[in-house]
């Protein structure tokens, strides 16, 4: 599978797609918080072709600022006990080297890379009903998936069973 790789040293360029998504995931007191919807984004490049997901980047009109994230080591500890925690997600796709700790221009961002789910584990969902926690990504959004294309994930998913 090719990957769209994007590189975060022009800053000026930043801009989401349908493989990168940004998030602020400043928290309450501005020292980092894993964002609720962050898990929408990673079911949907799961469900889709995968993507990356960085946490530390502000969006306004259109803009984004890279922001940095004070404290990123108890955001990632976060992540991994919500990865691996069925109630929360229902497939932890990533590998130790999927989520790392970027430096620059003096601040810390979180990247995170979900790879596209192999057909047994789709649909990559939040929470315990793949109808309400299945998302798909269309451009540079993340969408619910429709009760169809759901239905669909399923299917292949048994068909694809041994």
């Amino acid at each position: 599978m090719q990957y769209h790789t994007f590189v975060l040293d022009d800053l000026s360029t930043l801009a989401e797609s349908v493989q990168v998504e940004f998030k602020l995931a400043g928290g309450r007191d501005g020292q980092g918080k894993v964002p609720e919807d962050m898990w929408e984004s990673y079911s949907a490049f799961a469900n889709t072709i995968g993507g990356e997901i960085v946490l530390g980047v502000r969006e306004h009109s259109g803009t984004f600022t890279l922001e940095g994230i004070p404290q990123p080591e108890p955001m990632i500890e976060y992540l991994w006990q919500h990865l691996n925690d069925k109630a929360k997600v229902s497939v932890n796709l990533l590998k130790p080297t999927d989520i790392q700790i970027i430096r620059l221009a003096e601040k810390q961002v979180i990247r995170i890379r979900v790879p596209q789910a192999e057909i047994p584990d789709r649909p990559v969902f939040i929470g315990n009903d793949p109808y309400s926690g299945s998302y798909i990504r269309v451009g540079d959004a993340d969408m619910r998936a429709s009760r169809r294309q759901v239905s669909q994930m399923l299917r292949r998913a048994r068909e694809a069973l041994p």
